[in-house]
């Protein structure tokens, strides 16, 4: 731990040290690459350029020039080692961080150890604690068992007596409550032949009943049909059409006996003939239709053959 602690401290002044080492070389940075170069000295006196030299002066401006260059150049080379320089420590520094980082990582993890091992220990004292409590419990479980299968001895040969009386008296039972199941399941069986024998009766009048309503309706139904084929015979015009000409006609109605629709669904095979029997159903309308609902229904629709 002693060692730990005095390489921390080792790492932590390198660190400020370079930290510091890293200041000073960006303000002197700074200070270099903000320094303003010095103007060019000023030509002396333009004025008197008659009594100088153009060559001299040609020179002089060359010379003034390639000195600033010069300088400019020193300035970007002086720069990058700057530059150069700094890149260096801050890698040192990011160094050393990591080096801290891994001392606090590796402490941190020695310390991490030491908790689970704390804690295994006094998972295994529990453990121990909570067998030693079972191995009682299975003393104490034994001895009460032992009693109480001494009390379940004698208990189990009365509970046998008990279940032998019990049984006679229940099978007692059995035999009076399957003698009742035989006899109610016999009415039972009586009283369903006699509604099977019911319904069919029942089934049997209904249908000669709807028999009897069916014939009635058809009766009813050609009797009007008969009606509507004379109506419609007193409409049609026969002149200048042969005899023996017949067409099966679908007329539709609506209640009260008018006609929506007359249609030629078998022709005569004469025209005039077909459309003199159309006609005469338009004619007729409001045909003669019964007022009972249920019988209008049957025949709202109806197809047969005219020949008049």
């Amino acid at each position: 731990m002693r060692e730990n602690w005095s390489l921390t401290s080792r790492s932590f002044s390198l660190s400020l040290a370079l930290h510091l080492v890293i200041g000073v070389v960006l303000v002197f940075s700074f200070n270099f690459s903000s320094r303003p170069t010095p103007p060019p000295k000023p030509m002396v006196n333009i004025v008197k350029a008659a009594a100088i030299d153009k060559n001299q002066v040609e020179k002089e401006l060359k010379r003034l020039k390639e000195k600033e260059e010069a300088k400019k150049a020193e300035d970007i080379k002086r720069k990058k080692e700057l530059d150069k320089k700094e890149a260096e420590i801050k890698k040192k520094l990011e160094n050393e961080k990591k080096k801290l980082n891994d001392i606090k990582k590796k402490k941190k993890l020695e310390q991490k150890k030491l908790k689970e091992e704390k804690l295994r220990l006094k998972k295994l004292e529990n453990e121990k604690k909570e067998l030693e409590k079972k191995k009682k419990l299975v003393e104490e479980k034994k001895k009460k068992e032992a009693e109480e299968k001494k009390k379940r001895d004698a208990e189990k040969k009365k509970q046998e007596e008990d279940r032998k009386k019990k049984e006679a008296e229940q099978k007692q039972l059995e035999e009076e409550k399957r003698k009742k199941e035989e006899e109610k399941k016999r009415k039972a069986k009586e009283e369903a032949e006699r509604k099977a024998r019911e319904k069919a009766l029942q089934e049997e009048l209904e249908a000669e009943q709807r028999a009897s309503q069916e014939q009635h309706d058809l009766s009813e139904i050609q009797k009007y049909q008969l009606m509507i084929a004379r109506s419609i015979e007193n409409k049609f015009n026969r002149l200048g059409l042969e005899e023996g000409l017949s067409c099966i006609i679908l007329i539709r109605m609506i209640e009260g006996g008018k006609v929506v629709e007359a249609t030629i669904v078998k022709s005569s095979g004469n025209d005039l003939f077909d459309k003199r029997a159309e006609d005469a159903v338009y004619k007729s309308s409001p045909l003669p239709v019964p007022d009972e609902t249920r019988l209008f229904e049957k025949m709202r629709n109806i197809r047969f053959t005219f020949e008049p």
